[in-house]
């Protein structure tokens, strides 16, 4: 696997490292590795609702910028001393790309002696403790995962600046976010640039840089990412709505119907894809929606081919409830 080096570009904002990734997958030839240096951040996951995740007058004050990322997954406060990688990899298989960078992360550790474990699929913990937590999505082209690694981050403004929903806080068991991360820095005892040299050395064999072709690109890809139109993504009107946690994370759903007809669908929340919803939605639309039957619409397809971990019955809990035949509408 080769290093990607970007030191030259100096320390730059997220939409930057999103473009190199997006350019590095469409001409990988190699799997490829680099590091991310940037500036005080909240990224939120390609599907969520950012005024559910971001407490955005915190966020303002504080002069901390808001990112969409291309992957699934929950929101991230990152800074300097937030260790951001990202792997790209020809490999295709959701499984076997976080089995195998997660162990690559763990076996850094392992190489100075510091027992860590791999917990689930997307995250590490040092005693109990989660100090890395991990994301993918997928091209025609081959995978990303990114990742974090809490090196000395200031918990202070990880904790202020996002908000998670109350039942994610109760269904984690936890009472503070304080409780169940940590920084490395003290654990590792080295600086944060003679850490991410052995984290360079120990996963890489040589190094490449970005051509003047690909910097082209990155740099048009960028401005894309950096857009409002990209970040805020208006949320489209709805007459229905519903969210639930599952084990596979937040889903939720809204429904716009015109003259009882369905004529968009949004899907929101944490959870990962393993393909887009298009079909999905296109099965929904153009269906009348009181008499909406989910289960029969939905029979032939595996909602978890779609979203990662979801049951069709969990999926099926999103939507109206529906009546039995002989059951009359009370609907006024």
């Amino acid at each position: 696997m080769k290093y990607v080096q970007l030191d030259s570009y100096g320390r730059r904002e997220d939409p930057f490292y999103f473009a190199v990734e997006s350019v590095l997958l469409e001409d990988l030839d190699d799997d490829v590795f680099f590091i991310w240096r940037v500036f005080d951040a909240v990224i939120i996951g390609k599907h969520q609702l950012l005024q559910n995740e971001v407490n955005q007058s915190y966020t303002t004050e504080n002069k901390i910028k808001i990112f969409r990322r291309l992957s699934g997954g929950g929101a991230v406060f990152s800074d300097r001393g937030c260790i951001k990688y990202s792997f790209i990899t020809k490999e295709f298989n959701k499984e076997t790309v976080f089995k195998d960078k997660l162990e690559r992360i763990k076996s850094v550790f392992d190489y100075l002696k510091i027992p860590v474990e791999i917990s689930g699929r997307n995250d590490v913990l040092y005693e109990n403790k989660k100090f890395s937590g991990n994301a993918y999505y997928r091209t025609k082209h081959g995978s990303c995962l990114h990742g974090t690694i809490l090196y000395d981050t200031d918990f202070e403004k990880l904790v202020r600046s996002i908000s998670p929903s109350d039942e994610k806080l109760i269904s984690k068991g936890i009472t503070s976010v304080r409780s169940r991360v940590i920084n490395m820095k003290d654990v590792v005892g080295l600086n944060q640039e003679d850490f991410e040299m052995i984290l360079v050395n120990r996963l890489c064999d040589g190094v490449i840089e970005l051509t003047e072709d690909q910097i082209k690109r990155i740099k048009a890809l960028e401005k894309t990412y950096h857009s409002e139109a990209f970040i805020f993504q208006k949320n489209p009107p709805y007459q229905y709505q519903k969210e639930k946690r599952f084990s596979c994370g937040s889903v939720g759903l809204t429904i716009e119907v015109k003259k009882e007809i369905i004529t968009d669908v949004f899907f929101y929340g944490d959870f990962f894809l393993n393909q887009e919803l298009d079909e999905i939605k296109q099965i929904l639309i153009g269906q009348p929606f009181k008499s909406l039957k989910a289960r029969e619409l939905f029979k032939d397809i595996e909602v978890s081919d779609y979203i990662n971990g979801l049951s069709n019955n969990e999926f099926y809990e999103l939507f109206p409830i529906e009546r039995g035949q002989d059951e009359k509408d009370t609907t006024l």
